[in-house]
């Protein structure tokens, strides 16, 4: 199990064949940008996508850059991805998405790809980190495959859900209807990635919102994931990201419970519980306390 770090609280797509949607994104507020090689990039432009975002990432500063890079590759296609992550400037790149990620081997995979590059190209900082999308296929999510990406990697950073490559796999539109199913759906699997990230010691990355014209509804969705656990969010538009970044942020009631938590153990070293508000808290609560003062600061 790789060690829990706190990660960027959004994700920003960016299509990989866009330069000039790159170049606005990395002047934007975003935590970190995904530029995409796959979904959001017609078949017939793959090439010129990697094109474009090997010129793009090589246009930027190793360490000066305030955003961090990553770099979705076409990960259902071994051969795709390869060759695509042995073209990219990997410097530049602070991590890559794993689409369609079912089982610890193609954790392993990536990771055996990665040290090949990073040798190559001389590479001694910090490791290129991996995030996972764990929900877009069936085996993902049941049977001993899906089961194994509890065990997590030493490169894995985060894992993420998705609906829409589900919804093929079930033959079904990925859009409300009149009973609530795709609410359903979505549910079962933002709690599903929740709890393997958390068995991986991994964050949870909260999937897009496809709506980017409704932040009302954002805020909904956000404030229930971080009711959750989830500590950041994928992003589809620019537009998102204000309220992705206020609504997952700690709220004022946690915070102030996580303040007095936190004053109750530094008055009481040795103390293994208190009681704060007619409730006992004891070693779990101070390491949550803990973790909401770190996302204040």
């Amino acid at each position: 199990m790789s060690a829990r770090q706190a990660g960027p609280r959004s994700y920003l797509f960016v299509p990989g064949d866009s330069a000039a949607k790159m170049a606005k994104a990395v002047a934007g507020t975003a935590d970190a940008l995904i530029l995409d090689l796959e979904d959001s990039v017609a078949v017939s432009r793959k090439a010129e996508a990697l094109a474009t975002t090997i010129e793009f990432l090589a246009a930027c500063e190793p360490s000066a850059d305030r955003r961090a890079l990553w770099v979705r590759v076409n990960a259902s296609e071994p051969s795709a991805a390869l060759s695509e992550l042995a073209a990219l400037p990997l410097a530049r790149v602070a991590g890559i998405v794993h689409p369609k990620l079912a089982e610890h081997a193609q954790l392993e995979r990536m990771g055996a790809w990665l040290d090949a590059l990073e040798a190559r190209d001389g590479l001694h900082g910090q490791p290129i980190g991996i995030v996972g999308i764990i929900t877009e296929t069936a085996s993902a999510v049941v049977g001993e495959c899906g089961a194994s990406l509890a065990r997590g990697h030493a490169r894995l950073r985060g894992y993420s859900w998705g609906m829409e490559d589900l919804s093929a796999v079930l033959g079904r539109p990925p859009i409300a209807g009149t009973t609530g199913a795709q609410a359903t759906l979505a549910q079962a699997m933002q709690r599903h990635c929740l709890l393997m990230a958390a068995a991986a010691g991994v964050e949870a990355i909260d999937s897009i919102s496809a709506d980017f014209r409704d932040l009302d509804a954002l805020t909904d969705q956000c404030d229930y994931a971080r009711e959750l656990g989830y500590t950041s969010k994928m992003a589809i538009h620019p537009a998102q990201l204000a309220t992705i970044h206020a609504a997952l942020a700690p709220s004022p009631a946690a915070l102030d419970w996580a303040h007095r938590v936190q004053a109750l153990v530094d008055e009481n070293p040795d103390a293994a519980s208190f009681a704060l508000d007619g409730r006992m808290v004891d070693q779990p609560h101070f390491t949550v306390a803990r973790q909401i003062l770190d996302r204040e600061r």
